[in-house]
């Protein structure tokens, strides 16, 4: 009301149902479905059909594979797999879907691991020489940050980064937490003698301990990224399915949370 913008009315209701039936199941609604709920005059309709097209596990889960597979980069093919240095997660990704895991569980699995879910942790080895940033355990922290907590790691694990708050501390800190050896932390690809000790990105919420044996540590990465209090988890996720649903992030671009 304060800018005049006047809301855009309702679309009508055959649409709204090829539109959320394209949405959640990927397909469009049979004759017979689209004509019983034409003709279904309760006005809480619109909620009715969305919960029965979320109960069709099958193809909800079908279709929402392709969303996870981009984010997570859970590839069929390609880089990495010719010598086995990258696995898949699609079984593990496609069970979770089905039985509809609860989210928190579900980054907890590919934070700290189960045997199904490594593809995602353990990214690609790439054979031969490779960039500090190309690392194994470099590409954890990336990958942690950027799909859960919608922050650019990518710049800040050749050097601090230039367009925002990361430093190349914070994501060799992160990648130590994944490594069972230590890491010599190289800025812009020259070695600078220092050793990355384990850190959380939000040390305001906890800690991880160096102390402790990898599998330990990323149990402590998942747990801080997964709790309550941390409010960028859930935000995260709300505006990548946004974007997804709405064509645009609340936040926008999706992996620049911080702005």
């Amino acid at each position: 009301a304060k800018t005049k913008i006047t809301p855009p009315a309702a679309i009508e209701e055959a649409s709204f149902v090829r539109r959320v039936s394209l949405d959640l199941v990927g397909t469009l609604p049979t004759t017979e479905a689209l004509q019983a709920y034409l003709a279904d005059a309760d006005p809480q309709q619109r909620s009715k059909l969305v919960h029965s097209l979320l109960e069709d596990k099958q193809a909800y889960s079908s279709h929402w594979m392709s969303f996870w597979n981009d984010l997570l980069r859970n590839d069929y093919a390609g880089t990495g797999y010719i010598d086995g240095g990258r696995s898949q997660v699609s079984a593990w990704l496609y069970q979770s879907l089905l039985e509809n895991k609860p989210y928190n569980q579900f980054a907890s699995e590919l934070i700290a691991p189960t045997k199904e879910s490594a593809g995602f942790a353990n990214g690609i080895k790439w054979r031969g020489a490779v960039s500090a940033g190309q690392t194994v355990p470099i590409q954890y922290a990336q990958s942690v940050g950027q799909t859960f907590l919608g922050i650019n790691l990518k710049c800040a694990s050749c050097h601090d980064s230039f367009t925002d708050q990361w430093k190349l501390t914070d994501s060799y800190g992160l990648a130590a937490a994944f490594s069972a050896e230590k890491i010599e932390i190289a800025r812009c690809d020259k070695p600078t003698g220092k050793i990355a000790e384990p850190y959380w990105l939000y040390p305001e919420l906890g800690k991880i301990d160096p102390s402790q044996p990898p599998a330990v540590r990323l149990r402590q990465v998942a747990d801080l990224t997964t709790m309550p209090e941390n409010g960028r988890f859930s935000r995260t996720i709300v505006n990548r399915l946004w974007h997804r649903l709405m064509g645009r992030g609340i936040v926008h671009p999706l992996d620049a949370m911080d702005s």
